[in-house]
Parts: C-alpha cells; sequence; structure tokens
C-alpha cells in the first residue's frame, strides 16, 4: 500500500511539475502538422522557435511554436497537405488562397480541454518564405490578434 502511495505521490509531481510539456505535446499529437515541425525542424534554411515557460506566461499562452522555411517547393506542398487534413472542424478565421494553393491562414482548432484554445497561422509571402506557427492557450482569437499585430516580439 505504501508503495502504491508512493507512486502515485511521485506521479502527481511529475505532472504538476512539467503539465506544459506534457500537455503541449499531447494537444499536438491529433495534428498532422506536427510532422513539419518533426520533419523539416532541423534542417538547413530553416528557423524553429519553441518558447519557455516562462515567455508563455507573459502572453497567456500554454504553447507557442513556429517554423520558417525558406523556398522549400516541396515543403510547401506538404504543408498545404498538413494543413488541409488539421483544417477539418476548425474555425476559419482567415483563408486566403492563389492558383489554387492556401497562401495565408489562420484555423481556430476545435477544443480539446476547457479553456486551452488552439490555432494555426500560415503564410507563404512571394519569396517562397514558408511561415508556420502552432498556439494552444487561454487566449481567444481577439486577443491573439491583438497580440499579432501590436508588433510583439513572438
Amino acid at each position: 500500500m505504501k508503495r502504491i502511495i508512493s507512486t502515485i505521490t511521485c506521479l502527481l509531481f511529475v505532472c504538476l511539475a512539467f503539465p506544459a510539456e506534457v500537455h503541449g505535446k499531447e494537444m499536438q499529437k491529433d495534428l498532422r502538422i506536427q510532422e513539419v515541425f518533426q520533419r523539416y525542424g532541423k534542417k538547413k534554411n530553416v528557423t524553429m522557435v519553441e518558447l519557455s515557460m516562462e515567455m508563455l506566461e507573459t502572453y497567456g499562452m500554454a504553447h507557442y511554436k513556429s517554423i520558417k522555411i525558406k523556398n522549400d517547393p516541396d515543403a510547401l506542398r506538404f504543408i498545404r497537405r498538413c494543413l488541409e487534413a488539421d483544417q477539418k472542424g476548425a474555425r476559419k478565421i482567415k483563408e486566403v488562397t492563389d492558383d489554387g494553393g492556401i497562401v495565408s491562414a489562420y484555423y481556430q482548432l476545435p477544443v480539446v480541454r476547457e479553456d486551452m484554445n488552439r490555432y494555426i497561422l500560415f503564410n507563404v509571402n512571394k519569396k517562397g518564405e514558408i511561415n508556420l506557427v502552432y498556439i494552444e492557450g487561454d487566449l481567444d482569437s481577439d486577443d491573439l490578434i491583438t497580440l499579432l499585430f501590436r508588433g510583439s516580439d513572438l
């Protein structure tokens, strides 16, 4: 019995000590864009950013991950396929297409946990630079737009 209580106490401590790390990875499991970060995150001409908890708390977020890929048509095709899959059931806040392909998108994903909204932001510019951002937190879409347009360091 003592061993069971000790094990439960230890597990509880681990869950309380690292909730955002575990939670953030769980929240992304159902998304195809997770494959983008895994496949391209450490390649040449790619910049990937994942913010620490200290930074995230300032903005009311639980998880932030972004990737910028310079001029890679294969990556663009792959990301567009991932976006197609992930947007099912999502609220399209903004979507712009050009020549049949998405060039800019802002989706609010279905809620997995109460008070935890999830967003995907995507953009490809005229130079072929691809930006993909995944955000989750208790902020709503209006808060996120305000945060993005006030010129934050995100």
